[in-house]
């Protein structure tokens, strides 16, 4: 969509989405805005509700695991980037490839949803969140001047509204945007079938580079297969140092184990991921 048309198709509180955290309305901004709203919106428009209005758009990167955090570098960057639009009713996340662009997936956070925050950092911050569930997360967010404008208008939305049967943040049917059941695979309410963990392990545990392929992240498919295909040629030429009796049992465990393990379970990890932002199983 062409950045000068989207402010015609989206309900924009201009006041608040163009300005900088003091208020003062700069071009810049209103740039950098339409520059990402245009993006998001052909996907993100048929989501928002009547009389609904968009605050504020910024790019992120998705709660990370303890085993994201171990291994972090630019991969997370490119698994797990993400875009956060505040409205005057919640907050809707969205994932996205590294240019920006929707992944068909959305999930939602009810203001009354949300029991506390906070928004830290100097170059770029974390966005922490406590649900009224209980449940805790953090969002990283990319741009200083973001999270500078989120501290200025958030305390005017938050706490506030009234919480969902969910008391979280929760997944949306991309098709008939009704609320999706937490590890139900398949819309209850127009039966859009999604992609699940076990069929996504299964192809990632069989095919070279599958899970990923399965998922749409190519360049990660390209990478697991040759780290598989590396993998299995390392197994051979164990085997046969073992057949051989050049190495011993305990060199095969000490070398191959290891290696396998970590691959198979940074992929696993992935794809689970990957399944639990609910992708629309296309086949189906």
């Amino acid at each position: 969509m062409e950045n000068d048309t989207i402010l015609n198709v989206l309900p924009i509180d201009r006041t608040t989405c163009f300005s900088n955290d003091k208020g003062e309305p700069t071009e810049k901004i209103r740039k950098q805005q339409t520059k990402l709203l245009a993006k998001l919106g052909p996907f993100l428009k048929k989501f928002l509700e009547p009389e609904e209005r968009i605050l504020y758009a910024a790019s992120a990167i998705a709660p990370m695991s303890k085993m994201d955090m171990f291994f972090k570098g630019w991969h997370v960057y490119y698994l797990k980037s993400c875009a956060l639009v505040f409205t005057d009713r919640r907050v809707l996340y969205l994932p996205t490839t590294m240019n920006g662009k929707p992944k068909q997936s959305l999930a939602q956070a009810r203001y009354g949803d949300i029991d506390k925050y906070s928004i830290k950092g100097i170059l770029n911050g974390a966005f922490e969140i406590v649900y009224k569930s209980g449940r805790k997360e953090s969002f990283t967010i990319n741009s200083a001047g973001d999270f500078k404008k989120m501290k200025a208008f958030l305390p005017r939305y938050l706490p506030g509204g009234q919480p969902t049967d969910r008391r979280d943040r929760h997944f949306l049917c991309p098709r008939c945007a009704k609320p999706l059941a937490k590890d139900n695979y398949m819309c209850p309410s127009c039966r859009l079938k999604f992609k699940t963990p076990a069929g996504l392990i299964k192809k990632a545990l069989l095919i070279p580079g599958g899970g990923y392929f399965v998922t749409g992240h190519y360049w990660f498919g390209v990478q697991g297969a040759l780290t598989d295909l590396v993998t299995i040629w390392l197994a051979i030429v164990l085997i046969i140092g073992l057949i051989t009796k050049e190495m011993t049992k305990i060199e095969l465990l000490i070398f191959f184990v290891p290696l396998l393990f970590l691959t198979k379970l940074m992929t696993i990890l992935h794809v689970k991921y990957f399944a639990e932002q609910y992708i629309p199983d296309d086949k189906k």
